[in-house]
């Protein structure tokens, strides 16, 4: 294989004009037949990482796990414009459709395969892998392992045995745009990554301005809402709650203020509403999506440069998460931080609800690391956030909160 020559015309089939540093990497270590993880904050092109390889292995197709959804079909939609031969399987499609793509997947006629954890326990979905040989697995968004697998989505917890399971052995490659150390072994270990290629890069994105303010109860944090939706809120715009009956009242709310503009989504909505509501938004028709934590996980929506938590998030994890989805293109953007003092105990009571007893604990130490950070008035926001994934920045970034005070003072 001649491989600068290989990955050019992957590279062309996938119209990237040019890889940047930190994707050559471990796009060799993937070519090279090595377990492969990569930490990349978002907008780093992580996904082209695994893409290239894949498209380079016809004769071997990847599996590509995924979170949601919505992430699911806006990958297979954007790949299918490419020219790729790629397919998802799953629960939006009839079981014949489902048996068809299966059969095509056995006959060796697709590249690509996308599909939730869920679907490696199938026994229809098992039967089929029977009879073809993988290049790759690749579990997206890994850090979901971990803060999923132990609550609500026991499937993640199943992936290692399913590769162990395995007559071969394919590689393994996971992305995640956040992971601290302990997160890191954590995620080889349960995904049954051996030998594994890591590469950390640096999380902090300049374009971002980190703000946070205290309020005292639920009518302040509206008035501070429509202060900076004014003030900010000029293409797209996320608005994060904790909980789906908060999505609720907000999004009622801001229905009277931006009449028309307004959408929202959690679980308790039907399926096909929430698509509705997430199509309207990611086409520009609306310009502000009122939501849980799960929307937006891996969309690319340049236009997004405004990121509101409307509650303290459950981690510092969640809120690099979904802060880091604002500004993807480079472009100037606000993240906006809300909390009072009710957001911590409902964040308990959430996290109370965690079956696994280590889990829970675990949950509920990150829970006391977003109090520290909300609490913490005095040093600059971003380089707290990266100390946090074990990184550090020299110099603070001068346009956060905490910065902006020790300016004036």
């Amino acid at each position: 294989m001649d491989i600068k020559r290989d990955v050019k015309f992957a590279c062309n089939k996938l119209a990237i004009k040019k890889l940047r540093k930190h994707q050559q990497k471990p796009i060799n270590a993937i070519l090279n037949e090595q377990d492969t993880l990569s930490i990349a904050p978002t907008s780093a092109g992580k996904s082209a990482i695994y893409q290239i390889p894949a498209i380079l292995h016809p004769d071997k197709p990847t599996l590509v796990v995924e979170p949601t959804l919505s992430l699911l079909h806006d990958q297979v939609q954007k790949l299918k414009s490419q020219g790729i031969s790629v397919e998802y399987i799953d629960s939006t499609l009839t079981k014949s459709e489902q048996q068809k793509i299966l059969t095509s997947f056995a006959k060796g006629n697709l590249n690509i395969l996308y599909l939730t954890p869920e679907r490696l326990q199938s026994e229809s979905f098992l039967c089929a892998l029977s009879h073809i040989r993988l290049f790759m697995l690749v579990v997206d968004e890994c850090h979901c392992v971990l803060d999923w697998g132990y609550s609500f989505r026991e499937s993640y917890l199943l992936i290692g045995k399913f590769v162990d399971s395995l007559s071969y052995r394919p590689v393994i490659a996971a992305f995640t745009a956040t992971a601290s150390e302990y997160d890191i072994e954590q995620i080889c270990k349960l995904l049954s990554m051996k030998d594994t290629a890591i590469f950390i890069n640096d999380l902090y994105r300049k374009n971002l301005t980190f703000i946070k303010k205290y309020a005292a109860d639920r009518s302040v944090k509206q008035r501070l809402l429509m202060k900076y939706l004014r003030k900010y809120h000029n293409n797209s715009t996320v608005i994060y709650c904790n909980t789906k009956i908060a999505v609720d009242a907000v999004y009622e709310f801001l229905q009277k203020k931006f009449p028309g503009e307004v959408v929202k989504c959690h679980s308790a909505m039907s399926a096909k509403k929430r698509t509705e509501h997430e199509l309207e938004f990611l086409t520009g028709e609306k310009t502000i999506m009122v939501a849980t934590s799960a929307f937006g996980m891996g969309i690319d929506l340049d236009a997004l440069d405004l990121v509101v938590h409307f509650n303290m998030p459950l981690s510092i994890i969640d809120y690099m998460q979904q802060a880091g989805r604002a500004g993807r293109n480079g472009q100037r953007a606000h993240c906006i931080l809300l909390y009072d003092d009710t957001d911590y105990f409902v964040s308990q009571g959430i996290l109370s609800d965690v079956p696994d007893e280590t889990a829970q604990k675990r949950a509920l130490m990150r829970l006391d690391e977003i109090k520290d950070y909300c609490d913490d008035n005095d040093n600059c926001m971003a380089q707290m956030l990266l100390s946090s994934f074990g990184q550090k920045s020299k110099k603070p970034c001068n346009h956060c909160t905490n910065c902006q005070k020790s300016r004036r003072s």
